[in-house]
């Protein structure tokens, strides 16, 4: 064998052992990165798993408040359907509440029926778009007083001609109710109206009248007990 053939022969040998580590490299680098692969297979599974996991306990938590808000709710309608009785006895009135979501949030719409709920006959509308001012008055404030209970707010509540769309009619049996509430429930309501009749339900009454001074013309306002 010619020196020219032993070279070529030593340059075929080098270049399989270049080639059998270059080989023996790849092998390393492709189970490593299989294993690398394997691991965020394991984990995405992993993940998959938690995210349904969570999506479950979402739901539940939603179900639970969903009933919780659905109770508090339902106690509201009946304390307001009682306050609209109590008050507008002439007539079959009930305070009612539909809990949705809307925005991802939960949502309350309130209405009131007139008539019973089972009888088809019966109507249901928008407090102030269907029932006018008094019933929509008294759901009011029904709702505030709620609120102040409930948020353990100072037990005092002030009127400010908040009455003034109630019929005359339904004077008496209103200054009885909110009376019921004040003493059941340990609240101080203050009531600033022009109907006098309610003086009668209250614990103390005051009289604000207006004075004119008939020399320069000057005005001034005194209040005393009723």
């Amino acid at each position: 064998m010619s020196d020219h053939e032993i070279h070529a022969v030593a340059g075929v040998g080098s270049r399989v052992r270049a080639l059998q580590s270059k080989s023996a490299r790849l092998i390393a680098l492709r189970d490593r990165l299989g294993s690398e692969l394997q691991s965020k297979k394991d984990e995405v599974s992993q993940l998959s798993v938690d995210i349904e996991r969570f999506a479950k306990v979402g739901e539940l938590f939603r179900i639970l408040l969903d009933q919780m808000v659905d109770k508090q709710v339902r106690s509201v309608e009946d304390i307001v359907s009682e306050g609209l009785k109590t008050i507008f006895n002439d007539q079959v009135l009930s305070f009612e509440a539909e809990v949705g979501h809307k925005y991802n949030r939960t949502n309350i719409e309130f209405f009131i029926r007139q008539g019973a709920k089972d009888d088809p006959l019966s109507h249901r509308g928008r407090p102030l778009e269907a029932f006018g001012g008094g019933p929509s008055c008294v759901a009011a404030l029904t709702l505030r007083l709620l609120a102040v209970l409930r948020l353990k707010l100072w037990p005092f509540l002030a009127l400010d001609e908040a009455l003034g769309a109630v019929s005359p009619e339904y004077v008496e049996p209103t200054g009885r109710f909110l009376k019921s509430l004040a003493d059941k429930m340990g609240l101080d309501i203050l009531i600033i109206t022009q109907v006098r009749d309610y003086a009668d339900y209250a614990d103390v009454a005051y009289r604000c009248s207006q004075a004119v001074n008939e020399d320069d013309g000057t005005r001034w306002l005194t209040l005393g007990r009723a």
